[in-house]
């Protein structure tokens, strides 16, 4: 049997969270029949937050040495852009050659077990990353609204020492539609009894069976289980109709604290269940989308120094527990679904010209800084004349990255005049470790607040999006530690 298997997962649940019967609410003086589908929370992805943001962080949520990966695939059915790589983007911010070998995947729910397989079965690839996160649009009052949340989830999978090798799949590709999204319109779904009954849980017991006769393995053999989510019940159903009595269902959680993530719920359920199983333990891993894949694995429990438990608080399963609340209203306003009057102040224009995103790329998208020498002082950006009046080109300085630093606050102005999607406007200056002090933006702050002194660490986030042309300009943003993270 090949030893190339799994080798770190990770990933990113939004901190924000909204309660679904608060969208019922909203909602019941049309549609009262929605209350009974309204139970648990589903997380909301902030205004800076989209797909490529959150696939970065639950990357860097893995804890793994990036340094031996050869390869990268994003996938999603919610990217930002057409014709724009979101797989570039996620290079640039985490400071991957540009040599590495890149792919976007998408238009399929699929995406992220799809690659993933690809990965594992290609022995020739090399430690291959695979992304993928949602940020998906549902028309206000639609079930979708209520059982859609936001997330991501990330793989490495390689040949050194991995902590969970494949046994066996199966996977099948047919235009099965429980729904579907035309470009520019809302999402379209099936009659959802109709969807779970005669299209997911034929052609998912159906994938599951054949992967299991691959493996040579029985139903209960399997410890641990992750199980397609697109229609409620679903998973329970399924779990009925293979005989997974036994098993544990990994994504219970994510459903009623975060919601069904779209593309990236098999993989953060694989995260999930990756940090609670057992050595020796059989885990299913089931998607479901225009066909379905099935993966069968079995824990190696191997796991580097860096590698996320249950109780690290970047694991998948410990950011479940961490929810700040949210109205409909902020909700609805940083999703488009609500048009508020900002004043006057909204009306900047965001154009950023793309000769300024070429000259600063590299250093704006991977948060590098730069020193004059060794023991230099650390700057950013790097300016044309250095802290220390030498005069520079950009190549001579020594390139410091910062992104993966911790910063302390030295001043913070909280602002509520100057316009943000959802205010208050925060930001003020940090001093990195290494010396380095640069203004900066803060996010995912708690009510209470940020204070000169606190430690905070850096999120990649959307910097600005030109509302008349679409384009969004990223960097980088401070956010408080939480009480877990500083000790």
């Amino acid at each position: 049997m090949s030893t190339r298997g799994i080798t770190a997962i990770g990933g990113f649940i939004p901190q924000t969270r909204l309660e679904c019967s608060d969208i019922a609410s909203q909602h019941s003086w049309a549609l009262p029949g929605l209350k009974g589908k309204a139970r648990g929370q589903r997380s909301v992805a902030s205004w800076d937050q989209d797909a490529i943001t959150m696939g970065v962080e639950a990357l860097r949520n893995s804890g793994a040495d990036l340094q031996s990966v050869q390869q990268v695939c994003f996938a999603s059915t919610s990217h930002p852009f057409r014709d724009r790589s979101s797989a570039a983007i996620a290079l640039a911010a985490l400071a991957l050659p540009e040599t590495t070998l890149s792919m976007d995947s998408s238009c399929n729910r699929r995406s992220g077990t799809s690659a993933l397989l690809q990965a594992l079965i290609n022995t020739q690839a090399g430690d291959s990353a695979i992304l993928c996160a949602e940020k998906r649009l549902a028309q206000a009052g639609s079930l979708a609204e209520i059982l859609w949340g936001d997330g991501g989830a990330a793989v490495i999978v390689g040949d050194q020492q991995p902590i969970a090798t494949l046994l066996g799949w199966h996977s099948c590709s047919a235009d099965i539609i429980d729904y579907y999204t035309a470009d520019g319109f809302y999402p379209y779904p099936g009659e959802e009894r109709w969807v779970k009954e005669q299209l997911i849980i034929p052609t998912v017991s159906s994938s599951v069976n054949n992967a299991l006769q691959v493996a040579n393995l029985k139903a209960s053999d399997i410890h641990w289980a992750v199980l397609p989510a697109p229609a409620s019940g679903a998973e329970k159903a399924l779990a009925r109709e293979l005989g997974l009595e036994q098993a544990q269902l990994a994504t219970q959680q994510v459903l009623a604290t975060a919601g069904d993530l779209g593309s990236a719920l098999p993989l953060y359920g694989l995260a999930v269940a990756l940090e609670q199983a057992q050595h020796d333990d059989i885990i299913l891993l089931s998607s479901f989308g225009s066909g379905c894949d099935s993966l069968l694995f079995k824990v190696n429990k191997q796991r580097s120094a860096q590698s996320p438990t249950a109780d690290t608080p970047t694991s998948a399963s410990h950011q479940l527990n961490q929810s700040l609340a949210i109205s409909y209203g902020a909700y609805a306003s940083s999703r488009g679904l609500l048009d508020i009057d900002f004043g006057p102040r909204a009306e900047r224009v965001d154009k950023i010209a793309l000769t300024v995103h070429e000259r600063g790329r590299r250093d704006i998208s991977g948060f590098i800084g730069g020193k004059v020498s060794a023991d230099g002082a650390v700057q950013f950006p790097k300016s044309p004349v250095a802290m220390d009046d030498t005069v520079m080109i950009e190549s001579d300085y020594i390139d410091v990255r910062l992104a993966d630093d911790i910063a302390t606050v030295v001043s913070i102005t909280t602002d509520h005049l100057i316009y943000t999607p959802q205010p208050p406007f925060r930001y003020g200056l940090v001093e990195f470790e290494n010396g380095a002090r640069v203004q900066m933006e803060f996010v995912d702050v708690s009510d209470a607040g940020v204070a000169i002194g606190d430690r905070v660490s850096m999120k990649f986030r959307i910097k600005s999006i030109d509302r008349e042309r679409g384009y969004r300009h990223y960097f980088w943003k401070a956010a408080p530690l939480t009480t877990t993270e500083q000790q």
